[in-house]
């Protein structure tokens, strides 16, 4: 078997039976949907059933308790039989093409250990809200990942059936420490295409794990920027990177952060010098950005100083 689509599932009556049918509608049909119920106390045991006994490409693995995310995705991977593993959460939709085009890449380059697209951002209802795309170089996107989850939400990506799991030490942050991790060990490439929609509601884990994520995001940061940096970034130096590229409204991060960047910058050039011009044009994304959303609180002296960082984003060595 090629695939095995893997869902971790609690308590989704509400979007669970639209997640299914997206992935039963692909036009790759080599392929398993794996739904592990994380002890869902709703109708969704019953929902998943019903499915189950429409299509013998489905499988359910059941707890008997809600264990979590990173622990519900671990089950679900222990009992895989795909050669590779698509990711996708129980209230987002895949969209058509998403699994040929990912499984054509880690066919055709054996050392590629994770395949990302872009998404779009649907509200409850399904009305768009935006879009996630950053479909960069993968030597970029490694650096990057030092800043921010720049691969974004879990349930886009696929990768190879090889002992991978995911770490329990970060609820709700599981997906980005394994970005972090397999990009350690080889290329992530994101494809230019949306493969998915993610589905933002008053339930998501976002809002349900906000507080933890401030603390999970600088344990990751730690690990990704430390090979980077050749050497330990401080704690002020991580605050300051979360500030710009999470933008949480904290003032005076842009000079640590500006800091931090260019010595990352310094070192990436050195190691791919024809890619250097991408990396800058992404970093004076990121100023711009914080920039805009600087003047939307009325911090117009901040705004000015992060659009000239972006300015001279563009500077080599500067």
């Amino acid at each position: 078997m090629k695939v095995t689509v893997l869902v971790p599932v609690y308590n989704r009556e509400r979007f669970v039976g639209e997640a299914i049918e997206s992935v039963l509608g692909q036009d790759f049909a080599d392929f398993e949907l794996l739904l592990v119920d994380d002890g869902s106390c709703d109708r969704t045991p019953e929902i998943l059933r019903e499915y189950e006994g429409r299509d013998a490409r489905i499988r359910i693995v059941t707890s008997e308790v809600n264990e979590g995310i990173p622990r519900a995705l671990n089950r679900g991977l222990e009992h895989a039989r795909g050669e590779y593993i698509a990711r996708l959460d129980s209230d987002d939709l895949m969209m058509p093409g998403r699994l040929a085009a990912q499984v054509d890449v880690l066919d055709a380059q054996r050392d590629v250990v994770l395949v990302s697209t872009a998404y779009d951002i649907i509200d409850e209802h399904g009305a768009h809200l935006g879009r996630f795309d950053e479909t960069l170089p993968s030597e970029v996107i490694r650096y990057l990942l030092g800043f921010t989850n720049i691969i974004g939400g879990g349930g886009q990506v696929m990768f190879r059936n090889d002992g991978t799991r995911y770490s329990t030490e970060f609820p709700s942050s599981e997906d980005y420490e394994l970005w972090v991790r397999l990009s350690q060990r080889g290329p992530i490439v994101a494809i230019p295409m949306i493969g998915m929609k993610k589905r933002q509601h008053e339930n998501d884990s976002l809002k349900q794990y906000g507080r933890n994520k401030r603390a999970n995001w600088t344990s990751i940061m730690r690990r990704a920027l430390e090979p980077i940096l050749k050497r330990v970034p401080l704690d002020e130096e991580i605050d300051a990177l979360i500030t710009i590229w999470r933008h949480d409204g904290r003032r005076g991060a842009g000079p640590v952060a500006d800091r931090v960047m260019r010595e990352a910058f310094l070192h990436f050039r050195r190691e791919h010098p024809g890619l250097a011009r991408t990396f800058r044009r992404r970093i004076a994304r990121q100023w711009v950005e914080s920039a805009r959303r600087a003047r939307w609180r009325g911090d117009n002296a901040e705004a000015v100083q992060f659009l000239l960082r972006a300015g001279r984003s563009f500077c080599v060595g500067t």
